[in-house]
């Protein structure tokens, strides 16, 4: 709903009838709209950092990790382009005072950037990654951000296969970064 209809056209009490149960039932759990929409926001972190799990358990190479998460992140995104949409086409706001942003509160988004901090910092380590692990992860997060947002937005465009593209901007970063 969220991706189709943006934050102002979501009503929690649509949001109960497609869920089918009623709106006390669906305030018990979310207490307001924007709390429905960080509950949607903490789930698909978590899918996506079990995804990147997945995809580098067992690979010893924190390059080759860092290489896999990247072709990783965007698969995850393409496979999820209404949950893309939801969490980067609509602003976070914080509304009362001493409210945090999402960034600031979700244990899934933090688990999956330590995920990708973690790889940088033993590629540093072994010397084959330059300068600070965090910057260079942040350079990583908004490249294939990029790249997921392009092919989920202008689909009709005839990229390059996504797999190519995908792969091509993290390996254009880690031999930058090297």
């Amino acid at each position: 709903l969220f991706a189709r209809g943006g934050y102002e056209g979501v009503s929690m009490r649509r949001v109960a009838s497609e869920a089918g149960c009623s709106p006390a039932a669906l305030y018990t759990l979310f207490p307001h709209k924007r709390a429905l929409l960080r509950g949607v926001g903490e789930d698909a972190f978590a899918a996506l950092d079990a995804a990147l799990e997945t995809v580098g358990r067992g690979v010893a190479d924190p390059v080759e990790r860092l290489r896999l998460y990247g072709r990783g992140f965007v698969a995850f995104w393409l496979g999820h382009p209404d949950h893309f949409r939801t969490l980067f086409l609509i602003e976070d706001r914080v509304v009362d005072p001493g409210e945090l942003y999402f960034v600031d509160t979700s244990q899934s988004l933090a688990r999956l950037v330590d995920r990708f901090l973690d790889a940088a910092e033993a590629a540093r380590s072994a010397r084959r990654l330059a300068g600070a692990a965090r910057p260079s992860v942040e350079l990583m997060f908004c490249a294939l951000h990029g790249v997921a947002a392009g092919l989920i937005g202008m689909p009709e465009s005839g990229w390059t296969s996504p797999e190519t593209m995908a792969g091509r901007m993290i390996d254009a970063l880690l031999t930058g970064l090297a």
